[in-house]
C-alpha cells in the first residue's frame, strides 16, 4: 500500500497547482479593478472612461458594477443604442428579465446595425425562453476518434507473460442528449423534468470497440432563485461488442446552492441495482455462490467558483459502494475531481479536467485472481478546445445557427493500476467532433 500512497501526490499536486493559478488570476482582476475605479472617479461624465470601465467589470464578473455604470451612460446619452443592448446583456445576466425586456424594447424602433438587430432578437428569445411552461432543448454531436489502445480500456488483461501490446484503433462517436420540462403550477418553482442519453462508439478500423449506451432519467424538480434540487428514477443500459453488458435501475437526487454570485455549492446521490449480462460468469454461479449483480450506491458534494466572468474553477469528491453476489466483485472507495473552463474571445473555450479513483475490493479472489484481492487506481486526464462556427468569421459572431455549432479537438488519457496478476493499463486518445446545441420552449 506505501508504493500505491506515492501514486495519489500528483493528484494532490494538481490541485494544488489549479488553485494557485486561479488564486493569482483573481488577485490580479481585482487590482486592475481598482485602478479602473479611480479613472471612472477622476472622470465620472468621460463616457470611454465609464464604458472601459464598464466592460472589464462585466468581463470580470462584476455585473452589478457594469450595470450601475451603463445605467449612468444612458442616462447622460440615452441615444446610445449599443450602450442601451449591452445594458440589456448584462440585466439579462443579472437575472432581471424583466428589466432586461424593457431596455430590448426600447431598441426595437431604432436602426442598428444588422448584427447588433440580431443580438437584440437573440436575447429576446433567450428571455422568453427563460419564462416559458415548456422547454425542450439537448445536443447531438458527431466525430471521430483514435485510441492507441483501442481495446485495453474495456477489458481486463492478465499479466501472466508480461502485458499484452497496445493495438490502436479508430472509431465514430455519435451522442444525442435531449433535456425537457414542464412546469407544475404558476410560480415556475416545480417542474418534471426528463434527460436522456443515446451514445454510440463504432469501430472504423483496427482493434477499436463497438460500444453503446443508452440512459433515460425523468423525475420532479424545484427551482428558486438561488437553488434548484432534483429527484428522479433511473434506468439505464450498456452494450459492448453488439451484446447487452449491463442494465442499471435506481434512483437518483441532486441538489445545488448558489452561495454568492460566483460560488456554487451541490450534492448529489444514486442508488440502483445492477443486473450484469456474462454469459461465462453466470454459468459459474452455482460454484461462486454469485455473480456480479448487486447494488451500487455513491454519494458526493462539489464545489464550482468563476474567478472572473471568463474564468470557472470546479471540484468534486465522490464515494461509491457496490455490493455483488460474489463477494470478491464488490468494492468501495472515493472519487477525486477537478475541472477548469476557460473562455477566450468570440466563443472560444479550453476545458480541462482530470479525476482519480480508488477502489479497494472486498475480498480476496480465490476463483480468478489466486487468492489475491484486486486493489485499482485509475486515472483520467482530458484536454478539449472549441470553437463556434461563427469564431472563423471576422467579425466572429453571426447571430445565427453558426453560434450553436461547435468545433471541437481533445486529447484524453487514461490509466488504471491493479494488483498483480491483472495487468496495468496506460492509453491515450484524440479525438474532433462537431457538437450542435438546439432548444425550444414555449
Amino acid at each position: 500500500m506505501a508504493a500505491r500512497s506515492g501514486n495519489r501526490r500528483p493528484v494532490v499536486r494538481m490541485a494544488s497547482l489549479a488553485l494557485t493559478i486561479a488564486v493569482a488570476l483573481g488577485a490580479g482582476v481585482t487590482a486592475a479593478g481598482a485602478q479602473d475605479f479611480e479613472a471612472v472617479l477622476a472622470a465620472p461624465d468621460d463616457e470611454a472612461v465609464n464604458l472601459a470601465y464598464a466592460r472589464e467589470q462585466a468581463r470580470s464578473g462584476n455585473l452589478a458594477l457594469a450595470a450601475s455604470t451603463l445605467e449612468r451612460i444612458l442616462i447622460l446619452q440615452p441615444n446610445r443604442h449599443s450602450v442601451r443592448l449591452f445594458y440589456a446583456v448584462v440585466l439579462f445576466r443579472l437575472g432581471d428579465l424583466q428589466s432586461a425586456r424593457d431596455e430590448l424594447r426600447r431598441l426595437e424602433a431604432v436602426q442598428l446595425t444588422a448584427f447588433q438587430r440580431a443580438e437584440a432578437e437573440s436575447y429576446s428569445r433567450r428571455i422568453d425562453q427563460s419564462s416559458a411552461t415548456r422547454s425542450l432543448s439537448g445536443s447531438l454531436n458527431a466525430g471521430v476518434v483514435f485510441e492507441n489502445d483501442a481495446a485495453g480500456a474495456y477489458f481486463t488483461a492478465f499479466e501472466l507473460i508480461g502485458a499484452p501490446p497496445p493495438e490502436e484503433g479508430m472509431s465514430s462517436e455519435v451522442t444525442l442528449v435531449l433535456d425537457g420540462h414542464a412546469d407544475i403550477g404558476a410560480g415556475q418553482t416545480w417542474q418534471i423534468y426528463g434527460t436522456g442519453l443515446l451514445y454510440d462508439h463504432a469501430a472504423l478500423s483496427g482493434a477499436a470497440i463497438d460500444f453503446q449506451r443508452a440512459g433515460l432519467e425523468v423525475g420532479l424538480a424545484r427551482t428558486t432563485r438561488l437553488s434548484s434540487s432534483r429527484l428522479g428514477a433511473v434506468l439505464r443500459h450498456v452494450r459492448l461488442m453488439g451484446e447487452p453488458q449491463l442494465t442499471e435501475a435506481g434512483v437518483r437526487g441532486d441538489t445545488r446552492w448558489r452561495v454568492t454570485n460566483a460560488t456554487t455549492l451541490s450534492l448529489r446521490a444514486e442508488a440502483v441495482s445492477q443486473d450484469y449480462d456474462e454469459p461465462g460468469i453466470d454459468a459459474l454461479s452455482g460454484i461462486l455462490g454469485g455473480d456480479r449483480d448487486g447494488i451500487r450506491y455513491s454519494a458526493g458534494a462539489g464545489i464550482s467558483h468563476r474567478f472572473t466572468s471568463r474564468t470557472t474553477f470546479g471540484a468534486n469528491l465522490d464515494y461509491e459502494v457496490k455490493s455483488a453476489g460474489y463477494g470478491p466483485f464488490g468494492y468501495a472507495g472515493p472519487r477525486l475531481g477537478l475541472r477548469l473552463d476557460q473562455r477566450f474571445d468570440k466563443g472560444v473555450y479550453l476545458f480541462a479536467s482530470g479525476s482519480a479513483r480508488w477502489i479497494e475490493y472486498d475480498e480476496a479472489d480465490a476463483i480468478f485472481l489466486g487468492g489475491a484481492t484486486r486493489d485499482d487506481i485509475r486515472t483520467q486526464a482530458r484536454v478539449a478546445l472549441g470553437a463556434p462556427l461563427s469564431a472563423f468569421t471576422a467579425r466572429g459572431a453571426t447571430g445565427d445557427v453558426r453560434e450553436n455549432v461547435t468545433l471541437e479537438g481533445a486529447l484524453n488519457y487514461s490509466r488504471r493500476g491493479s494488483s498483480p496478476p491483472l495487468a496495468d493499463f496506460d492509453g491515450w486518445g484524440a479525438e474532433l467532433r462537431l457538437i450542435w446545441r438546439f432548444g425550444a420552449r414555449d
